[in-house]
C-alpha cells in the first residue's frame, strides 16, 4: 500500500473513533447514572396500609348455644362462622375479630370457653394458638354448610379445611403432640377423621367439634383474661 493510501486509511480510522466517541459521550448522558432520581408521585405517598376488615355487629353467642332443641347444623349460624373466620387468617384479621368477641364475651374466658377461644388474649403463645381454633371452627362451618347443602358447599372444600387444621397440627410448636395426652394431641387425633368421604358427614362434625372444645378449654386455661386488643410475639411494647 502507498503512502496516499496508508493516509487516507488513517484519517478513516480517525473519523470513525470520532464519531463512536460522540455517540457513547450522547448514550451516556442519557443514562440516569448520576443524575437526580425524581421522587415518587404524591398519589402513592399518599397511600397506606390496608383497613383492618370489618366485621358486622352479631349476637356471637349463638354460635355456641347450649339449647338441647336449637339445630346444631343450623344454614344461618354456620354461614355467619365461615364468613368470619375467613377474615380471621392474618393479624389485621385477626385483631378485628378477637376484638369483637372480646366485647361479647366479657371478661372471663373460663365462663365461656368456646367462645372465649376466639376472644383476644394478652399471652403470645395463646395468639398463636388460637389461630388453629380458628381453623378448626372454619372447618367445622365447612361441614355444616356441606350437611345443609349449601350452594358453596363442597366436600373438596372440607377436604382443603381439613388439610389446613392438619397442617397447623405438624407446624404450630405449641399444637405439635409432643405429649400424647395433651389437650393439642387429642385435637389432632380427632381432626384427622374421614367419616364425611363416606358420606358420614355428621360424625366428622362431631369429630372436630369435640377437638375445638378441647383447644378452647387449654386456650381458657392458658389466659382466663379476655383483654381487648391481642399481643402477638413481634408486638411492640406501648
Amino acid at each position: 500500500m502507498g503512502k496516499i493510501g496508508i493516509l487516507v486509511t488513517f484519517l478513516a480510522l480517525i473519523s470513525a473513533m470520532r464519531c463512536y466517541s460522540a455517540n457513547w459521550d450522547d448514550a451516556a448522558a442519557a443514562l440516569p447514572f448520576g443524575q437526580a432520581v425524581a421522587s415518587a408521585p404524591a398519589s402513592l405517598a399518599s397511600i397506606g396500609k390496608p383497613a383492618a376488615p370489618s366485621i358486622p355487629d352479631t349476637d356471637f353467642k349463638k354460635w355456641f348455644s347450649t339449647d338441647p332443641s336449637a339445630d346444631p347444623y343450623a344454614p344461618t349460624v354456620w354461614a355467619e362462622i365461615a364468613a368470619v373466620t375467613a377474615t380471621a387468617g392474618n393479624q389485621a384479621g385477626w385483631t378485628a375479630v378477637c376484638g369483637k368477641i372480646s366485647a361479647a364475651a366479657g371478661a372471663d374466658r373460663t365462663a365461656s370457653p368456646a367462645l372465649g377461644a376466639l376472644a383476644c388474649s394478652d399471652a403470645p403463645a395463646v395468639t398463636a394458638i388460637q389461630q388453629f381454633a380458628v381453623d378448626l371452627l372454619a372447618e367445622q362451618a365447612a361441614i355444616a354448610l356441606w350437611i345443609d347443602h349449601a350452594p358453596d358447599a363442597s366436600i373438596p372444600g372440607i377436604t382443603s379445611r381439613q388439610g389446613q387444621v392438619r397442617l397447623d397440627c405438624a407446624t404450630l410448636v405449641v399444637v405439635a403432640a409432643t405429649v400424647p395426652a395433651s389437650p393439642f394431641a387429642g385435637a389432632c387425633t380427632r381432626v384427622a377423621d374421614t367419616a364425611y368421604l363416606a358420606g358420614d358427614a355428621q360424625t366428622t362434625f362431631k369429630a372436630i367439634g369435640d377437638a375445638y372444645a378441647l383447644v378452647a378449654g387449654e386456650i381458657a386455661r392458658q389466659s382466663p383474661a379476655i383483654v381487648g386488643e391481642p399481643v402477638y410475639f413481634d408486638s411492640k411494647p406501648k
